[in-house]
């Protein structure tokens, strides 16, 4: 649409996308400061926007009021491409300016907005207030554009686009077609000090959705009390805007920008409260997520810390046919629900592009079943990512073509392991996997324990003459056995008194030199 409704859309879908930005992403969203206008230059400002008198360009309005650098339209109807459009209760502009030429302003406020189009009977759509509060020049100007009759101004470059404030707020859309009927809603999204392709901080809360699919007859409900994000980077927008015309071309500009810094997320924290997600009995909740980077006096990660977490899965046999299966398929391991914790620790040094991170406070752990917890110290991951994109030509690949083996396999040399550490311990869970897999097969499930720990012990027996050292399969086959035997906690670790070169260990023909003393192995029951 190439009225104001696409100049919101367009500028929904930019701040939607995320950006990345100073230290005041913490800092709560208060009042933002208006820039002043010219109140000799209202009027031009006005006129510029085709709105001295209804009906001048796309907008129609029952009265106008201006007073100083400000002015209020009360009534509105903004025309689209064909016989739809938008109606408001008002549209206010403060801050009224002429900037090079052009029409600018320091906020617009959209009120009371119904989206009306004849494609969209079976839709109705309901916005409480989008706002705009200081936006660049070109970015006032390119919104001023929308509001004439011609063919509103070329969108600005990413880099041009920018504001303190950008908010929508009581979003409210129900549909009912052939496909699904169903309802979803936000209550605030707003987007704080976008500034050069980098944002403070963004804020989602309040979104609900329910739906209910008319083909399968299953109802989905999600909902999310709050995700907010500060610190976003905003810069992989300009490889979209750029390549808008291709797909393959922009697929592969935005991957060239992640492979370029696969250590930085984009982010300087994270935070989601309460969501949820339930399907046809089968639900799934998130009370909370906490995620931070901690960069150095560059701007470079060198912390990732994702705070204890949890999640579960529940399955309600009577709520349908998702949570019938799931109930099943639970029930066969001896579960009536499932619930996943987590964390994470890292550090990262981006001159030696090294990551280290500690078997204590990295895990996964299925509660009432087993805790997976992992370490390790390996570096190179920034360097090989950057090699492997060569591997990837996103155009040859849309074509059916594999990506370079050879790349991938010269990226690999960029990585080298100084230690690694896998550790198990259990809580049932291999009681549990025994019983299932017993009673599928009709077998007792002590036998069958016993079994898995004979042949395990076994394996010394049969890796002879593999050109395996025996002695790093009997020590493993050993710890192995006896956490089958009685389950306690198997770790596994990699400690090389040099570093290991992945590549090496991936081409490596004689498995006779992959020794315990050069691997540095070693594998532990308790």
């Amino acid at each position: 649409m190439k009225y104001l409704l696409s100049g919101v859309a367009a500028l929904a879908v930019l701040s939607g996308c995320g950006p990345s930005g100073d230290k005041t992403g913490d800092a709560p969203l208060g009042d933002v400061s208006i820039r002043a206008g010219d109140p000799a230059e209202a009027e031009a400002v006005i006129s510029a926007m085709s709105l001295t008198n209804s009906g001048d360009g796309a907008v129609a309005y029952a009265t106008k009021s201006v007073d100083g650098a400000k002015a209020s339209f009360s009534d509105i109807t903004i025309a689209g491409d064909d016989a739809g459009g938008v109606k408001a209760a008002s549209l206010e502009f403060d801050g009224l300016d002429m900037v090079d030429g052009k029409a600018s302003f320091s906020k617009m406020t959209l009120s009371d907005i119904s989206i009306e189009d004849e494609e969209m009977d079976d839709t109705t759509v309901s916005v409480g207030t989008i706002e705009v509060l200081n936006p660049t020049p070109e970015l006032a100007a390119w919104l001023a554009s929308s509001f004439g009759d011609a063919e509103p101004a070329p969108f600005p470059s990413a880099e041009q686009v920018g504001f303190d404030s950008w908010s929508i707020k009581d979003v409210a859309v129900g549909f009912d077609d052939a496909d699904a009927k169903g309802t979803f809603g936000i209550s605030n999204f707003e987007v704080r000090d976008l500034k050069d392709q980098k944002a403070a901080r963004a804020v989602l809360s309040g979104l609900k959705f329910d739906v209910l699919d008319e083909d399968s007859g299953i109802p989905v409900k999600m909902n999310l009390d709050s995700l907010s994000m500060s610190g976003l980077d905003l810069a992989f927008l300009e490889a979209i805007q750029e390549n808008l015309d291709d797909e393959e071309a922009m697929m592969e500009a935005i991957m060239s920008k992640v492979y370029d810094q696969p250590m930085d997320p984009g982010y300087d924290k994270i935070s989601l409260s309460n969501f949820s997600v339930d399907a046809a009995g089968a639900s799934f909740k998130m009370p909370s997520l906490d995620a931070s980077v901690e960069r150095n006096s560059d701007g470079q990660p060198v912390k990732y810390v994702t705070k204890p977490f949890s999640m579960t899965l529940d399955a309600d046999p009577d709520g349908g046919e998702a949570g019938a299966g799931l109930a099943q398929a639970l029930s066969m391991v001896g579960y009536e629900s499932v619930e996943l914790k987590g964390a994470g620790v890292s550090t990262y040094d981006p001159d030696k592009d090294i990551i280290t991170f500690a078997a204590k406070d990295n895990y996964f752990e299925l509660v009432d079943g087993a805790k997976f917890s992992f370490g390790g110290k390996l570096a190179g991951y920034a360097a090989y990512s950057k090699e492997a994109a060569t591997a990837f030509d996103f155009e040859a690949m849309a074509e059916g073509e594999e990506p370079d083996p050879m790349a991938l396999q010269g990226a690999l040399g960029e990585l080298e392991l100084y230690n690694f550490e896998l550790s198990i311990d259990d809580d049932s869970l291999v009681d549990r996997i025994f019983n299932a897999v017993a009673a599928q097969s009709g077998e007792d499930p002590a036998q069958m324990r016993q079994q898995a720990s004979m042949m395990m012990g076994m394996a010394p027996m049969m890796a002879q003459g593999s050109g395996v050292d025996m002695e790093m399969v009997t020590e493993l086959a050993t710890a192995v056995s006896a956490f089958i035997t009685d389950p306690g906690t198997l770790t596994i670790k990699l400690n090389p008194e040099s570093p290991l070169s992945v590549e090496t260990l991936s081409t490596m023909e004689d498995p006779s030199l992959l020794t315990k003393k050069y691997l540095g192995f070693s594998a532990t029951h308790k």
